[in-house]
């Protein structure tokens, strides 16, 4: 396998579960989306929008009335995405408005440290990095970066729409804020300090009469050059890894075999999930409407047949559960395939539950 590029996302995959990094990235398995990746991804582009000066009398509307719906152009969009990824729902959509107004209200201009030398919405990177035994690429994107003091300073603002703040290792660890920081060094060279927040916009994000933070703000520690530089060689260790991994790397660490995590995250054993129904003092769990409501599962534990896009060259474009309606280009196949489910699983271990 070659000319992996590496992301947050990727990396955490990766050290996760070695199959679910196969499926996901090397098999390019067809993956669900949920209400909340769906309430996220419209959240983030409405912020991305509203981000250049062009739009401000949207934004302003919105802060105006503490609603996307002031603004018809927002609204319409809104309701066109939600409706297209299935949460147009009353639930979801007050969500998503409430969510947008949050992210909207925190200092979304960066005026709060003072007059910015740049203001940049969704700042993209994608770095290549060979010299001094160090060998990388990374891509990814910034939510909000905020240029201070002729570029010496930077803030950098990633929105979060998950259900929980991060705790243990999300905190110490966090890949995220480690590129993020890493990226902005290496695209802005002036860059001497930055600070990195995560704001997650299901909680209060409001600071009190004190100047103390809402639970929602979380400040990450400023990283030192010297801890960014031992991430380099962590990053080329994990490229030289990935580039030759194969289906035998693939079942060298499954998630069902570490141990649960002890500092509260999603890791080891939850992420493969449990067959059936949930169940509360020995009765199923249902919904509001006296359905029963079924348990976490990994999607790529159980078997499925779904249909692979190659290109002219035989790489993997997508694959699909569902066959796609698309015409094909010249030389690219459209193949039905099947899944024969994780092989943990397949091992005489399908009794395995969490």
């Amino acid at each position: 396998m070659s000319d992996v590029i590496l992301s947050a996302s990727k990396i955490k995959t990766a050290q996760s579960c070695s199959w679910k990094y196969w499926t996901s990235y090397v098999l390019k398995l067809p993956q669900s989306t949920n209400d909340g990746a769906s309430r996220g991804w419209i959240c983030h582009l409405v912020c991305e929008l509203l981000g250049f000066k062009k739009h401000k009398k949207h934004y302003n509307l919105i802060i105006k009335s503490g609603s996307i719906h002031a603004s018809k152009a927002v609204s319409k969009l809104v309701s066109h995405h939600a409706r297209k990824l299935e949460v147009s729902d009353d639930d979801n959509m007050e969500l998503i408005d409430m969510m947008t107004v949050k992210a909207l209200l925190h200092d979304f201009f960066g005026k709060e440290k003072g007059r910015t030398t740049d203001s940049i919405s969704e700042h993209e990177f994608n770095i290549s990095v060979d010299e001094g035994g160090k060998n990388y690429k990374i891509r990814g994107f910034i939510d909000k970066l905020f240029l201070y003091d002729r570029g010496k300073d930077a803030l950098i603002r990633d929105f979060k729409t998950s259900k929980q703040v991060f705790k243990g290792k999300e905190i110490t660890d966090n890949l995220q804020n480690l590129m993020y920081c890493l990226a902005v060094k290496k695209t802005f060279p002036k860059v001497k300090n930055v600070e990195v927040e995560f704001l997650f916009l299901k909680f209060d994000l409001s600071s009190d009469l004190l100047g103390q933070k809402g639970s929602g703000v979380l400040s990450m520690e400023v990283i030192s050059k010297e801890e960014l530089e031992g991430f380099e060689y962590q990053l080329t260790s994990i490229q030289e890894y990935l580039e030759n991994f194969d289906e035998e790397c693939a079942k060298s660490d499954f998630a069902a075999n570490r141990n649960y995590p002890s500092d509260g995250t999603f890791g080891g054993p939850l992420m493969c999930g449990k067959e059936g129904y949930k169940k509360s003092r020995g009765e199923l769990v249902l919904d509001s409407q006296g359905n029963k409501i079924k348990n976490f599962i990994c999607e790529h534990r159980l078997p499925f047949d779904y249909y692979e896009h190659r290109d002219c060259d035989g790489k993997i474009i997508k694959c699909y559960k569902d066959k796609p309606s698309f015409v094909l280009n010249d030389g690219e196949e459209l193949t039905l395939k099947h899944y024969s489910g994780c092989p943990h699983f397949d091992k005489g271990n399908s009794s395995f539950l969490v």
